[in-house]
């Protein structure tokens, strides 16, 4: 019975994570065809780095919340690199403007997603998560390559 809680669990998780990079998704396509702007909408590079920021944001602080399941050192360290990640998007977005924010969100994406695999070979995320956040990654990473070169 806790196989079959589990499953779903992982299943919705997994549904929400791939629901979470559709904004990505439709921010590169549009920026493709040159639809940067919505009346109704605004700037949609504006609106995707936002959205990433908030995402990043997001993921850091399931870090956050993860890191009290290590031991005391690593507590520390990934609680501090967490917070450093959060703040340093945060500066980039306001005041790092003569480096691209997607090349920032790229950059801090992979830095997450490392810090995923970490915690999966601390035994914190399952494998099947970790392949999750990896595929949801790159997808995530292409858009935002796609949205940064349109």
């Amino acid at each position: 019975m806790r196989d079959y809680f589990d499953f779903k669990k992982l299943k919705l998780v997994s549904v929400l994570t791939y629901a979470g990079s559709l904004p990505f998704i439709i921010a590169a396509i549009l920026m493709y065809w040159d639809l940067e702007r919505f009346s109704l909408f605004g700037d949609v590079e504006k609106i995707i780095n936002l959205y990433g920021l908030i995402i990043v944001v997001f993921i850091a602080g399931s870090h956050w919340g993860l890191s009290f399941q290590l031991s005391r050192n690593h507590q520390i360290f990934l609680k501090i690199l967490s917070n450093f990640l959060t703040l340093l998007i945060f500066a980039a977005y306001v005041w790092f403007t003569n480096i691209p924010f997607q090349i920032w969100l790229i950059l801090t994406l992979f830095i997450l997603l490392g810090l995923d695999y970490w915690l999966y070979f601390k035994g914190i995320n399952s494998q099947e998560y970790v392949l999750m956040r990896l595929i949801v990654s790159i997808i995530v990473i292409i858009s935002l390559y796609g949205v940064f070169s349109s």
